[in-house]
């Protein structure tokens, strides 16, 4: 796989695995989304099961083993290693599934350090965190056993351009220069291109909250708050603005609810045998 150049995110590792597991009680509820997606890749993994004998899963970024306990159901026989940065996720998730080998590690570093193979490998909603993607989807291609499956399910590119569009006002509007306080997210044509014998599937979730504010805390309550190292503190006009823009750029038509986008990207790999 040639190297591929691009930005990579400077992440707060540490902040982030607090941010996730000061959340873990409440992020089912939060994340709808993430169930969703969840769920197409459950349905991805059914149809192609007659061609996989799998006993040996790796399940990167389980949080609170929403998904595990479905693979679990899919694949009684199967050994399945869960992985997360968040001790307070796993410690969720083996109370709620027992059975899989659970691990708090950094799913980079683990990823380079596997001298195992595995059937069937699933990434949720997690690889969007990870600084050096490229690195990972090849190590997770490299542990596939011959014939073996990976499912992976990330957000891309246009996830949460309303709010970015709204800070943006809001910054331009108070005469500052823009900052950024959405978490880049990968392109579509970035991930096609780290992996292009993939099937690639992207799909638009739109989501509706009340107002901005329950919308902000649903981010909140996912845990998933930006934790780019060396972040600024947001003016306080920016944040008193802020909803205004948004509300008046987005605000469904005959409601006072506003929208977001999930864009969510797939990627489907199995690794030839032979």
């Amino acid at each position: 796989m040639s190297a591929i150049k691009h930005t990579h995110l400077e992440l707060d590792k540490r902040a982030l695995a607090n941010r996730f597991g000061s959340r873990a009680e409440s992020y089912e509820a939060a994340t709808p989304v993430q169930q969703v997606m969840g769920q197409c890749l459950l349905d991805k993994i059914r149809s192609e099961q007659p061609n996989v004998n799998v006993q040996e899963i790796l399940e990167v970024g389980c949080g609170t083993g929403r998904l595990t306990r479905a693979l679990k159901a899919l694949f009684p026989s199967a050994n399945i290693t869960a992985i997360d940065i968040s001790r307070e996720m796993i410690d969720h998730a083996a109370k709620q599934v027992s059975g899989p080998d659970y691990l708090v590690v950094d799913a980079e570093e683990y990823l380079q350090s596997l001298n195992r193979r595995f059937d069937l490998i699933v990434s949720n909603a997690t690889v969007q965190w990870f600084v050096h993607l490229d690195k990972a989807i090849e190590r997770m291609c490299s542990v596939l056993a011959p014939g073996g499956f990976l499912a992976l399910g990330t957000f891309a590119e246009r996830t949460f351009c309303e709010l970015a569009d709204a800070f943006n006002c809001a910054y331009q509007k108070n005469q500052l220069a823009v900052q950024n306080h959405v978490v880049p997210m990968k392109s579509v044509d970035y991930l096609r291109q780290l992996l292009p014998e993939a099937e690639l599937v992207e799909r638009d979730i739109l989501a509706h909250f009340a107002d901005v504010r329950t919308f902000l805390q649903s981010i909140k309550d996912a845990g998933a708050v930006n934790s780019q190292a060396g972040q600024r503190p947001i003016p306080r006009t920016v944040l008193r603005d802020m909803p205004h823009y948004y509300e008046a750029l987005y605000q469904k038509p005959g409601s006072r609810e506003i929208q977001a986008t999930y864009h969510t990207c797939f990627l489907f790999y199995r690794r030839p045998i032979g």
